[in-house]
């Protein structure tokens, strides 16, 4: 079984890909809405937080986990590489390929804040740089306004993007899981001689690799997904119904994880 979590309904962006390329893989859901955004706790509550979700999935079966969260990934996947023995997959902006695209030689990155300011995104520009230009810009309340299917995204879209293109990146590079659910508001906004890159299917041909190669595999059930949520069912179904890219999810029941119970548990 594969498990895959976020903070709210990004990570649906993920599991999507992971399902269309692995339709015969049981898939269990977490978003942790009862903590969302990720983007706005501190270092200590986001790997606490990402420690117990990891835990729970494992216990639930899971034998490959996947951060759904490029905030989370950021700040805290190396920590959980070394105290958990289950193979754990993050994501991270998709900066290779864009800097291969590149005809202007300038890259732009719309990511979280926490995520632009994480010694791992540094590392990952310091690679690309100075081969490429690469143009940072977080977005404040960017994915807050996508979980809430809110009417401000297209002015805050248009507000983030506006210095990537002043730069002259020809590639926008979606940092945050969220963003893809409007991609194509974004494309609208940009133009369409703008590249922009999602990696959620480089994240799901990582994901088969990996769980390709683990051979205990053999004898799970099949073709199974499970949608969990730390907060409220009704809010996740009707945030579901919101966006056409996860119509496909919105006659899955959402169990309730009471994961915020044992937060205080060591």
């Amino acid at each position: 079984m594969i498990g895959v979590f976020d903070s709210g309904i990004g990570g649906l962006t993920v599991l999507s890909s992971i399902y269309k390329l692995m339709p015969e893989s049981p898939l269990i859901y977490v978003a942790d809405q009862a903590h969302a955004p990720y983007g706005n706790l501190s270092d200590a509550l986001l790997l606490k937080r990402c420690r117990l979700i990891t835990s729970w999935l494992e216990a639930q079966g899971c034998t490959l986990v996947v951060i759904a969260c490029n905030t989370a990934t950021a700040m805290a996947i190396d920590t959980l590489r070394k105290e958990f023995t289950v193979p754990i997959v993050g994501v991270e902006p998709g900066i290779k390929p864009a800097a291969i695209s590149s005809q202007s030689r300038c890259v732009g990155i719309l990511a979280t804040e926490n995520t632009v300011a994480s010694g791992r995104y540094k590392r990952l520009l310091e690679r690309f740089m100075p081969s490429v230009s690469i143009a940072s810009q977080g977005c404040p309340g960017l994915a807050d306004a996508i979980e809430q299917g809110s009417h401000s995204i297209d002015s805050l879209l248009q507000q983030y993007s506006k210095p990537l293109l002043q730069a002259g990146a020809d590639q926008i590079v979606l940092g945050c899981t969220h963003y893809p659910l409007v991609m194509q508001r974004l494309q609208k906004i940009v133009g369409n001689e703008i590249n922009i890159i999602d990696t959620s299917d480089a994240v799901a041909l990582e994901v088969q690799r990996r769980y390709n190669a683990n051979s205990s595999q053999n004898g799970l059930p099949t073709s199974h997904i499970a949608l969990f949520t730390t907060g409220s069912q009704t809010a996740i179904n009707r945030i579901v119904a919101t966006y056409a890219e996860l119509t496909w999810l919105a006659d899955l029941p959402v169990q309730h994880c009471a994961l915020s119970d044992l937060a205080e548990q060591p």
